[in-house]
């Protein structure tokens, strides 16, 4: 079910659950009216019934209790699968780090720019990736329209900005 709802999303959480249904040939179903929840999820219809792919925000914010095994994954991302609004499984994901992208934070920090990390991850992943990229600082659990005030409240204390992005979780 995950896949048939992540096939259409460009998000990097789909890239890799669908490259996981590949890797088990996984052939799954076709999704209608899909629909992208800001910074929260993805929802479709497959075989005539609700699916909606969602992050531990989305949860909380409808008052859906986290299970126990979901919440001991330091490090990881943790997205949630339900069926007709009703909680069916989650599935656990962890960023591959670019070998590359080290070695351009500790290029940037050569010249003297510091680097921080917005992301819509946990805390837990951001402080995972933020340490093991030596970046000077994070903020996790940011929403797309957040990400904006965030670069705002640097420039308004002088900070020069400059922003990238997968371009899918990176603008309001």
């Amino acid at each position: 079910l995950a896949a048939a709802l992540e096939a259409n999303s460009e998000h990097p959480i789909a890239e890799g659950i669908l490259v996981k249904a590949k890797e088990l040939e996984l052939k799954p179903p076709q999704a209608t009216n899909f629909n992208a929840i800001t910074g929260k999820g993805v929802e479709a219809t497959v075989d005539g019934k609700s699916v909606k792919i969602v992050s531990p925000r989305y949860l909380q914010d409808e008052g859906i209790s986290t299970p126990e095994a979901a919440q001991d994954n330091e490090g990881e991302t943790i997205v949630f699968v339900l069926l007709a609004g009703e909680l069916a499984g989650f599935i656990s994901l962890s960023d591959r780090i670019r070998p590359e992208s080290a070695k351009a934070i500790g290029t940037l920090h050569e010249n003297g720019i510091k680097t921080v990390m917005l992301t819509g991850d946990n805390q837990a992943v951001a402080a995972s990736v933020s340490r093991k990229l030596g970046m000077d600082d994070f903020f996790a659990e940011v929403l797309p329209d957040q990400k904006l005030d965030k670069v705002k409240a640097l420039q308004e204390k002088g900070e020069y900005v400059a922003m990238t992005g997968d371009g899918v979780n990176d603008a309001p």
